[in-house]
């Protein structure tokens, strides 16, 4: 039986605001955390039982996901006391997973392909691990991998800081994608109670002893390091899910959302449970609403992220941003991103009427948690 665990204890950092009172692995992905996402493509592959890595904010991850049952699937926990590494994490979790091949996973990208097939992929090669590949237009933000063209036998693994284009030309490369099927014997190149990194200190020592492949995979895959990252990726998801549903809908509505008839919907939007939009609104294109969301009369949302249990009064103009839980918005508020540049407001944020805030190029315009905006940025 295979198993899996999720690396999931990161602090999150790239991500703040958003992640100062949720914890990394809890942001939501098109209306569910992202590691409830990975869970469920486990689960879906045939995995039965799965180990969450955890450190941040480790209670609200096991309060939220508590024992599986919910899901279908049994969950346990490690706890990392300090940072351990991706090597250091699983190596906790021995005890759990020595007795048959394991998927390990990092917690903080966005996914969707047949694990499956990479599970077949696996087995046929006999190697002691397999990391999936995505081949990207520029690799030098990546770790590249350097494989045989033909049998995808790792020949070496670069992070990427030791990455540099042959004769300056930037060339699609495989990239790791942070999803990897290892044997147990992995287990005997980590040194227990030592911080260390998998690709960095594992691979290399493995490769050279082992067979270590890459799997190329089709799928959605996007890293969420950064908030932009977070809002293509989402939307990247979203188009993903739709085109798998074959046309049959334009839009992921709730059947539980009430939604004005002089309402416009622009497609693709995602709009969660016991949302009320008012009337004359514009929502979308590209816009994922969460669940128990209020947005009055007039109001125009483009390209943005609304978590649960948002209040956005009328005529508020949203372009380009993420707005978390709990936010309240008053009347005639513009908030408006540019390009890479977002308006991002964390949990418990009051935007006061007729406020604007709208970013600048090269700089976002970022609230932490429970403040209250009384002056405008443009």
């Amino acid at each position: 039986m295979v198993k899996g665990i999720i690396l999931s204890g990161g602090f999150g950092t790239r991500l703040r605001p958003l992640t100062c009172m949720i914890p990394k692995s809890l942001i939501p992905v098109v209306n569910k955390p992202v590691i409830e996402r990975q869970i469920l493509l486990l689960k879906s592959s045939g995995v039965k039982e799965v180990v969450l890595a955890v450190s941040v904010m480790s209670d609200i991850v096991k309060n939220y996901f508590k024992d599986g049952k919910k899901l279908g699937i049994k969950i346990s926990y490690t706890n990392e006391k300090h940072p351990m590494g991706t090597a250091g994490a699983i190596k906790l979790a021995e005890a759990y997973l020595e007795n048959d091949n394991f998927f390990m996973l990092n917690g903080d990208v966005i996914l969707n392909f047949n694990f499956k097939d990479m599970l077949n992929f696996h087995k046929k090669s006999n190697g002691i691990g397999t990391i999936a590949s995505k081949i990207v237009e520029d690799p030098s933000p990546y770790g590249v991998l350097i494989a045989n063209p033909e049998t995808n036998q790792l020949y070496k693994f670069l992070e990427k800081d030791e990455y540099s284009p042959l004769n300056g030309k930037i060339i699609p490369m495989p990239v790791n994608a942070g999803v990897y099927i290892l044997e147990p014997d992995i287990f005997s190149y980590i040194e227990s109670n030592k911080k260390a990194s998998i690709e960095k200190d594992i691979f290399p020592k493995v490769l050279v002893d082992k067979k270590v492949y890459h799997f190329p995979i089709t799928g959605i895959w996007k890293d969420i390091g950064k908030p932009y990252e977070l809002l293509q990726g989402s939307i990247l998801l979203m188009n993903d899910i739709l085109k798998n549903l074959k046309g049959k809908r334009k839009s992921l509505t709730d059947n539980s959302a009430d939604i004005a008839p002089t309402t416009k919907i622009f497609p693709p939007c995602t709009i969660g449970e016991n949302v009320v939009i008012r009337g004359m609104c514009k929502i979308g294109p590209n816009v994922i609403i969460g669940d128990n969301v209020y947005i009055d009369e007039s109001t125009i949302i483009k390209e943005s992220l609304i978590y649960n249990d948002t209040y956005i009064s009328k005529n508020v103009d949203i372009q380009s941003s993420i707005i978390s839980d709990n936010c309240l918005i008053e009347d005639r508020v513009q908030l408006r991103g540019k390009n890479e540049n977002l308006v991002i407001l964390a949990s418990y944020v009051k935007v006061l009427r007729n406020i604007k805030l709208i970013a600048k190029e090269g700089e976002s315009i970022n609230f932490c948690h429970h403040v209250e905006v009384n002056e405008s940025l443009n």
